[in-house]
């Protein structure tokens, strides 16, 4: 009976943290896209869109603050500056995301016949900047306290790592719907929302492979999340033709690839090295 009360109420926890997540960012997110369209009057909160991207930290917050309290609070901040984790998974952070992006350029540019102009390519130095940016203006900082820091262990403790990474994957990919309905339309909103939302769930698997290899570390997946972003945006992938199909093929093999050699039940490498 203890642990039938216990599920369900994690089961509310979570669906609590789904559903404030939700309901702020889309509040903030939907007036733009709405009154492009002409179904509601432009009013300030039109212009206030970026707000939204809070939403999956407020919930984090708000949710472990009503059941943990401030103490609760502290311990998922604190994971934020968390390094204590073998030092060669180090590479997967800051690397892996990279590689696959770049392999994905590589097929595109092999189809386009030509490489896609980098914003930054007559400006290398401005990479630096962009990396601290897109840190905290542009997802990892917004998100990863949510995605990661709330949500995924609490999956996990119920399903396999491979079963939680589809749920979170699903759960991230349409939370993002309402920017593929506004004017300009953002780096990753250039492709069809039917491959966007497996390639965001392919990409979720590889985030839980680096989190469950780091003792579940945010810094590990804060930093994971801002290459992976930065990298689209400097590689310009999306910019050629067929692009977000070998950014989706890439991610899906990378994962199943990481699924067959890690196993679905923990995507865990059996050493259990912790060493700095």
């Amino acid at each position: 009976m203890d642990d039938i009360r216990t599920e369900s109420i994690e089961s509310r926890r979570l669906l609590a943290f789904f559903a404030i997540a939700f309901s702020f960012t889309w509040f903030f997110w939907l007036p733009r896209p709405l009154s492009q369209m002409g179904l509601i009057p432009v009013s300030p909160l039109t212009e206030l869109g970026f707000i939204g991207a809070f939403g999956p930290l407020v919930a984090a917050i708000l949710v472990t603050v009503a059941y943990e309290g401030g103490t609760g609070v502290r311990a998922l901040l604190l994971r934020a500056v968390d390094a204590r984790f073998a030092k060669r998974w180090w590479l997967a952070v800051l690397i892996l995301m990279p590689a696959v992006v770049l392999a994905a350029l590589l097929l595109a540019t092999l189809t386009d016949g030509a490489v896609p102009a980098s914003p930054v390519q007559n400006e290398v130095w401005m990479v630096i900047p962009i990396f601290f940016s897109v840190l905290f203006l542009s997802g990892p900082f917004e998100e990863e306290f949510g995605w990661r820091g709330y949500a995924l262990p609490r999956l996990q403790a119920r399903y396999s790592a491979l079963v939680s990474s589809i749920i979170l994957g699903f759960f991230w990919a349409i939370w993002h719907i309402p920017q593929f309905f506004t004017t300009p339309t953002g780096m990753f909103y250039k492709t069809p929302v039917l491959t966007f939302i497996p390639t965001v769930v392919a990409a979720t698997v590889l985030f839980t492979w680096v989190y469950n290899n780091t003792n579940g570390s945010l810094l590990a997946m804060l930093l994971l999340h801002t290459t992976f972003n930065l990298s689209m945006y400097v590689s310009a992938v999306l910019d050629t033709s067929l692009g977000y199909v070998y950014v989706l093929g890439v991610f899906v093999v990378a994962a199943v690839v990481v699924t067959v050699v890690a196993g679905p039940r923990e995507l865990r490498q059996q050493s259990k090295d912790t060493s700095r």
